[in-house]
């Protein structure tokens, strides 16, 4: 959002190699090779920054294309042997028309129906924007009004809108309602829902919304108007957590490239949290139709792209520099160390950076890492407006001078963005070891800020496993991460954390080669509880439970009228929940026989990870086509199973909460908070959003819905069909 809202600030993309890399692939795509690109990488990594530099380099002028690539500071890159073919046959490209269509996020996209009329949407809108005078006749929206508006057809029309099936969905009373509110435009997802339902109802062929029809009229626009179609999508994760059993139409489209020049460009995060099961046939072929791209920050990269962010005034650019000057004076040793982890041979990068220390700068760019969403960025911790409620770098700007007792962002200042106001989108690992901090009592303000740093420093240590020698807390990081404070610098901080040590909230502890770092007392000794936690959890937490904790029995929002046929517990508005194997054959049993009269009887479906889902299926697929079961509705949520990453994240913040719960109720609580948030954020809304299948005895194969108002409005038919004066489901 922030960077569409600022349409010049695709030009301060630095050029890393990982986006040249890209801007390459892109090239070699629009000349023919057949295989659109897949963009990803971790969070932080600047994804979204470098999908949209891509958009704004297809979309530009020339000139404006021109000026990016011979910007000072990035030709020494664009110029080089390697690269200096790359701005010319990306101009031959655009010279022969490219429309370039971009998207933001795909959380809504239930099942292949959204899915194609997002694309259509955002392809119309990108030839609006971009004058193309043809724009295709016969688009899925346009050929409904064009139905529609035949007399005949009209009639036929008003006669299903009278049908209770059909009146319960329809907010419209009439076809000419309907056709008010088409051509109306804006949005028209739930009454383009409601239409296809009708048409799949009454056989309308003429509704019919597929894949192929997209394609035709893709391939028409593009065709007439002899252009190339460039569509990027980014945050298109969720597509593939929403859509995974159902992964072939997404690559139909995708394999467009091999016969037509419409590219449809994913961004989403690394492969390897996206792909949950690379053996899977539907996803190595998707896998077989891209070109896959993975954005990477090397730290040197890190250190010039913060560089770059950090924007001087004009006017006061040759004092500035001579401040910078000054600050780097205060930073030899520490400016040393970083440059060699970093492979920094310059040391005007490190200058660049000033006033953030260079010993920060190396811990921001790997906590901005651990974050699992992208609102902690190194970008936005610069970014961030001056607030005094978010003390991240334009606070420290703002409220500090070059001649104060502390000129440097050092480490401790990043505690404030990342823990305080992040706390709840850090990793558990990192959580767990920054949460000991709230428990320390009448600290004195320098061992507040030596303790932040270590508990920082320690979290990120574990996170790297132990592998980055700068991470390690022996005397001289510690002092290294104080160089320049001379308050806290030479070995002030040492003895400090000394000090702390002897009063028991921190130990020393040996790690080889005769060195000894500093860890919190809470985890140094205890990770084999919080190990044994987990294991106990992972052992007992059956697929039942976890349906039990998360109140899945009542993720579908049942109307009024609808409780009083399917609630099985009054007035909470809940249906029977099932899992896998045992739980299911048991809950058949027992209601083989079973008569609530006027009521009905539905069963939701739900699985814990993908492994489960198959067998399940087949079993729910197997009852519903039995006549000792075609009393019972069955409700197939298995689209969004809670999946092993989500899992892992559960068992790990109970664990913590399990450790805490008898030393530190607070702390308890607060971890148990975080546990149940997966259950209730993620996974719960994810089904409400998510796509099901209906079974009932009329449709023993099963109906597809894309989420739970589809359902919803599925039970709503049902009770009419059965009961069809029933006063309670009439307006």
């Amino acid at each position: 959002e922030a960077i569409c809202k600022n349409p010049e600030l695709w030009k301060k993309t630095y050029p890393h190699p990982t986006f040249v890399d890209l801007l390459k692939n892109v090239e070699r795509m629009l000349a023919g090779s057949k295989s659109p690109v897949w963009i990803h990488g971790a969070y932080g990594t600047g994804k979204s920054q470098c999908a949209y530099t891509l958009k704004r380099i297809l979309e530009v002028p020339e000139a404006e294309l021109r000026e990016y690539w011979e910007d000072d500071r990035y030709k020494h890159v664009f110029q080089t042997n390697a690269n200096k073919d790359l701005l010319s046959r990306l101009l031959g490209h655009k010279e022969r028309k490219i429309v370039t269509a971009y998207r933001y996020a795909s959380g809504g996209i239930n099942g292949t129906r959204d899915l194609l009329l997002a694309v259509q949407d955002s392809v119309k809108a990108a030839l609006v924007e971009a004058g193309v005078s043809y724009q295709g006749e016969n688009t899925l929206r346009d050929s409904v009004i064009a139905w529609l508006e035949d007399p005949l057809n009209k009639k036929h029309f008003d006669e299903y809108l009278q049908l209770p099936e059909f009146s319960s969905r329809f907010s419209q009373s009439t076809a000419d309602e309907v056709l008010k509110d088409l051509h109306k435009g804006g949005e028209l997802k739930e009454l383009m829902e409601n239409i296809f339902y009708l048409s799949d109802k009454r056989g309308i062929t003429a509704f019919e919304l597929n894949t192929d029809r997209l394609i035709d009229w893709l391939n028409d626009i593009i065709n007439k108007n002899e252009i190339k179609i460039v569509l990027i999508w980014d945050e298109f994760s969720s597509y593939f957590k929403n859509n995974r059993n159902s992964l072939d139409e997404f690559q139909k489209i995708a394999s467009l490239a091999q016969s037509t020049a419409f590219y449809f460009v994913v961004v989403t995060h690394q492969t390897s949290s996206v792909i949950t099961n690379s053996q899977d046939q539907a996803w190595k072929v998707v896998q077989q139709r891209y070109e896959f791209t993975e954005i990477t920050l090397p730290d040197s990269i890190a250190f010039d792209l913060i560089g770059s962010a950090l924007e001087v005034n004009p006017a006061a650019k040759s004092t500035w520099e001579s401040t910078a000057n000054n600050l780097y004076a205060l930073v030899p040793e520490s400016s040393r160390a970083v440059m060699q982890m970093a492979s920094i041979t310059n040391d005007e990068v490190i200058k660049k950076i000033m006033p953030i220390h260079p010993y920060a700068a190396m811990v921001l760019k790997y906590i901005a890492e651990a974050f699992e969403a992208n609102q902690r960025s190194m970008f936005d911790f610069i970014k961030t407006a001056d607030n005094e409620d978010v003390k991240a770098f334009q606070w420290f700007i703002s409220n500090t001078a070059t001649d104060d007792e502390r000129p440097l962002l050092t480490v401790d200042l990043l505690w404030n963005f990342f823990y305080e106001k992040g706390r709840n989108n850090l990793t558990a690992d990192i959580q767990s070891i920054l949460d000991t901090y709230p428990r320390q009592q009448n600290l004195s303000r320098k061992e507040q800020s030596v303790l932040k740093t270590i508990l920082i420093i320690q979290a990120i240590d574990q996170r790297t496993g132990n592998q980055i020698e700068l991470f390690r807390l022996t005397d001289k990081n510690l002092s290294l991460a104080f160089e320049g404070i001379s308050e806290l610098e030479g070995n002030a901080a040492v003895s400090i954390a000394k000090k702390l040590v002897n009063d028991g909230v921190l130990i020393k502890r040996k790690i080889g080669n005769n060195q000894e770092v500093y860890a919190v007392v809470a985890l140094a000794g205890d990770q084999a509880k919080i190990e044994k936690n987990k294991n106990d959890l992972r052992s007992s937490l059956t697929t039942a439970k976890l349906i039990a904790e998360c109140d899945l029995a009542s993720v579908l929002p049942l109307t009024p009228a609808l409780k009083l046929r399917f609630d099985i517990d009054p007035p909470n508005g809940k249906l029977l929940t099932a899992s896998a194997g045992s739980d299911f054959t048991r809950l058949l049993t027992s209601l083989k026989s079973k008569d609530y009269g006027w009521r009905f009887i539905a069963v939701l479906c739900f699985a814990k990870d993908d492994t489960e889902v198959p067998l399940f299926r087949k079993a729910i697929e197997q009852a519903a086509a039995s006549e000792d079961y075609k009393h019972i509705i069955f409700i197939d949520a298995l689209s969004t199973p809670l999946g092993s990453d989500a899992f892992e994240r559960y068992v790990e913040f109970q664990a913590m909460s399990m450790y805490y719960s008898s030393n530190d109720k607070d702390l308890a609580r607060k971890y148990a908070k975080d546990a149940q948030n997966i259950l209730d954020t993620e996974w719960k809304n994810s089904i409400e959003k998510g796509a099901f299948i209906v079974y009932t005895a009329a449709n023993r194969a099963g109906e597809r819905q894309p989420n739970a108002t589809g359902v919803i409005s599925t039970l709503h038919s049902l009770a009419l069909t059965k009961y069809p004066i029933a006063l309670d489901f009439h307006k």
